[in-house]
């Protein structure tokens, strides 16, 4: 008799304990249900290459424009975002921004050609972005730079939108062309 008043104790305790449980986790925790890779389907995976691209298309164009601001708008500015510089230093979003800021100003052109890109979609909610591109771009002074460079971006869909909350470049030292 003890036993079966303990047992029933404990499943009643458990149950309580569940349902605490459940009211304490928030709207966001139980609403962002993620979709692994392998349960999409090729439409939904198309479907998120194409946002990438489509993403990443403008990116470049404000790069291509100067425009730090814009250019900031596709990463999200959380302590968690990590950078890694071309000269393999680490920084956050808003050293990202300074050391992009500092480059722009010595600009007076600048052309980006990607020419290799690879989209992963991880799952329904993030995508591992690889670019290979060859950057031209001519100095306030006037003299003419050319550089390879490679750069990762982690997207991660926050709020229904695309953010890079990781990045990574590496690039060759520039070269002055003619």
């Amino acid at each position: 008799m003890k036993i079966k008043q303990f047992t029933s104790v404990l499943a009643a305790f458990a149950a309580l304990f569940l349902f605490v449980a459940g009211c304490n986790t928030s709207a966001n925790e139980s609403a962002a249900k993620t979709t692994d890779v392998s349960e999409m389907t090729a439409e939904q995976k198309q479907t998120i290459e194409k946002e990438i691209s489509a993403l990443t298309t403008a990116f470049f164009q404000d790069v291509e424009k100067l425009d730090i601001e814009a250019c900031m708008n596709y990463f999200e500015n959380t302590p968690e975002f990590l950078a890694v510089n071309p000269d393999g230093t680490a920084g956050d979003y808003d050293s990202l921004k300074k050391l992009n800021a500092d480059a722009f100003d010595q600009f007076a052109t600048m052309a980006v050609t990607p020419k290799r890109e690879v989209i992963r979609v991880l799952s329904d909610t993030q995508v591992l972005y690889t670019v290979f591109a060859t950057m031209n771009f001519t100095l306030k002074t006037g003299e003419k730079m050319k550089l390879e460079e490679a750069g990762t971006m982690l997207f991660t869909k926050i709020d229904g939108a695309w953010k890079a909350t990781f990045y990574h470049e590496s690039a060759a030292s520039p070269v002055a062309v003619e």
